[in-house]
């Protein structure tokens, strides 16, 4: 049975939920994106994010209390490609360094519609091969939420096609898998997602992938290779657009003799892990058993 925290913060989603109209939200989100993200002064204090000036890409970090462990974990926020990260991704981020000793690197990646994917996967790439320098591959999770997530599992894919090393693990939450939405199933969701703008999502995902067909791996990791990566770990909720592309993938694995970690939670919202909701502890507790 679902907590009753969850059931008050769906409803209070569902109350707040923007109507955009989409040409002149992403015309606002080029304007925004066309300035460097500042982390708000406030967050970088409470929660102690240093900022590393030596990379190529803005990057930030947060790091446990101990100093004695190498598990490293490169982040990559969501938003659709479009959006710049949200305070509840540094409350996340934080309570996971306090649970499982380990440093975060978040690199601010270039957004759409400013930029396209292989923006991200190149800046990325770069941050990638910092860590390689200073960590083994054993000791690496990439991890990523809802656009980030599609990201960090194209990403895992690419290093594949590279020839270069994988992550320990690649956590995938609410992951967006086909940023196409072309799944019948997914519209037949639209009256239980209280987070999610459909025409959004469609139009940010044409401004990503640009010229390149929308069902390149790149843009749309569930059609791309799945053997040989790190151990994949997925967690979607059921009150949400991704749900049926999860489940897809999920047949895909079987098929493939991939073994996965999924973990399917009933009448969850899109990205419940990062929600002030019981259900997000448990899951948190999971993610930190699979790296620990």
């Amino acid at each position: 049975m679902r907590s009753i925290r969850s059931f008050l913060v769906e409803q209070l989603l569902f109350l707040t939920k923007k109507k955009h109209n989409v040409n002149d939200y992403l015309e606002q989100r080029r304007i925004i994106n066309s300035s460097p993200y500042v982390l708000p002064a406030k967050l970088k204090q409470k929660y102690n994010i240093i900022k590393d000036h030596n990379l190529s890409v803005d990057t930030y970090i947060l790091k446990s209390n101990s100093q004695s462990d190498a598990r490293i974990v490169l982040y990559l926020p969501g938003g659709g490609y479009v959006e710049q990260p949200l305070t509840w991704h540094w409350h996340f981020l934080h309570s996971l360094t306090q649970q499982l000793s380990c440093t975060v690197y978040v690199p601010i990646y270039p957004k759409a519609p400013n930029y396209q994917y292989m923006d991200a996967i190149e800046s990325v790439l770069s941050i990638y091969k910092y860590l390689l320098e200073i960590g083994k591959p054993e000791n690496i999770v990439i991890m990523g939420d809802s656009a980030g997530g599609g990201l960090s599992l194209a990403f895992a894919q690419y290093l594949l096609e590279q020839g270069l090393p994988q992550p320990r693990d690649i956590i995938l939450l609410s992951p967006w898998l086909d940023i196409t939405l072309s799944n019948p199933e997914v519209l037949a969701m639209i009256n239980k997602e209280p987070l999610l703008n459909w025409e959004l999502l469609v139009e940010s995902g044409e401004r990503y992938s640009g010229e390149t067909p929308q069902s390149h791996y790149l843009v749309s990791p569930i059609y791309g290779d799945i053997k040989n990566l790190g151990k994949i770990s997925l967690f979607i909720g059921t009150h949400e657009f991704f749900l049926p592309d999860a489940r897809k993938f999920k047949e895909k694995a079987i098929q493939h003799a991939v073994d996965i970690n999924y973990y399917e939670y009933p009448k969850m919202n899109h990205v419940f892990p990062v929600f002030p909701i019981p259900e997000a502890k448990k899951a948190l507790k999971q993610i930190i058993a699979i790296m620990s």
